[in-house]
């Protein structure tokens, strides 16, 4: 671990490092927890166990959880005690579990994730300048690829397989991924559409997006993906869908967002470190991989169907 930088004008006094004000220097106590530091802002770091620290890092990934339902709810939902999370507010200097939820609700309130995650990275962008010879490019590159090992580790091919069968036999396959989690959708329908028939990449075009779901039962497949902060809209869609018996399959970063309560099947695609928006490399080798599957189980179909829309290509001169 690279050397404590020494105190700047910027650095709280000690009185006044704990509780933390907001989710941003939350999550920065989280991250010098989990790297086993000894001190926080010149103050010594409260004791957090593992499970503690999975807690933290459960709450700080779904903030809308914790600021809206009561400790008695949290604690049930998370498989704990309520008195464990009030020894856990205790313990990060709050005076109980209702000044910690504040935090949360003041988050939701203000809509501050992605610029509350950009003061971080530039803040630690600076701190990495003075304490380290690795550049901040070298930072984002390292938590790709711990993003994409951990998914890799992670991933239940009997998940997987589910999945890729309930695309296979679905009647009409809808994708739904909207505001940052389009570009994922938009890449999974096009090719997608390359191995079967009736995929449609839902949209917010023209205010028709939820419409498209009252025609889905149980013979169709949604597939919901939402990363932190999930979009209403992509929610709104996999509820309306999953109201009418349709199976979901959700891509989600985080295994208790909402998608996962509403979907049959859940990949996720861990999405930590210091990039101010989602990571999203270990998401698109997600989709990548349920491709090459859903390829490698139509064998010569796949190939026929390829090749039928390459020459639709080229005798329209599109490509």
């Amino acid at each position: 671990m690279p050397p404590l930088p020494q105190a700047s004008p910027e650095d709280s006094p000690s009185e006044d490092a704990l509780p933390p004000h907001d989710l941003a220097t939350l999550a920065r106590l989280v991250e010098a927890a989990r790297r086993g530091d000894k001190h926080w802002r010149n103050a010594p770091l409260p004791k957090l166990s593992a499970r503690a620290l999975t807690l933290l890092e459960s709450f700080l990934a779904q903030p809308q959880q914790v600021g809206l339902n009561n400790i008695s709810t949290l604690a049930q939902d998370h498989g704990v005690n309520a008195s464990t999370l009030t020894r856990l507010c205790k313990t990060l200097h709050f005076e109980g579990f209702k000044t910690f939820q504040a935090l949360f609700r003041e988050d939701l309130a203000d809509s501050s994730f992605y610029s509350s995650r950009a003061q971080r990275l530039i803040g630690d962008a600076k701190q990495s300048t003075s304490s380290s010879a690795m550049a901040p490019e070298q930072f984002l590159c390292q938590a790709e690829h711990d993003n994409v090992a951990a998914c890799l580790e992670a991933l239940d091919n009997a998940t997987l397989e589910a999945a890729c069968s309930q695309l296979l036999s679905a009647r009409r396959v809808h994708v739904v991924g909207l505001r940052a989690s389009f570009a994922a959708a938009h890449y999974l329908a096009y090719y997608l559409d390359y191995l079967r028939d009736g995929v449609q990449l839902i949209a917010s075009t023209a205010g028709v997006d939820v419409e498209c779901a009252l025609d889905l039962d149980e013979r169709d497949c949604v597939v919901a993906i939402a990363f932190r902060p999930e979009s209403r809209s992509t929610l709104a869609y996999a509820r309306a869908a999953a109201d009418q018996g349709t199976p979901i399959l959700g891509l989600t970063n985080h295994p208790r967002g909402e998608v996962p309560g509403l979907s049959d099947y859940t990949l996720v695609a861990p999405a930590s470190g210091p990039f101010f928006f989602n990571p999203m490399s270990s998401l698109f080798l997600l989709v990548e991989m349920l491709l090459s599957r859903l390829a490698a189980r139509l064998g010569p179909d796949a190939i026929k169907r390829i090749r039928r829309r390459e020459a639709l290509i080229a005798r329209l001169g599109v490509e």
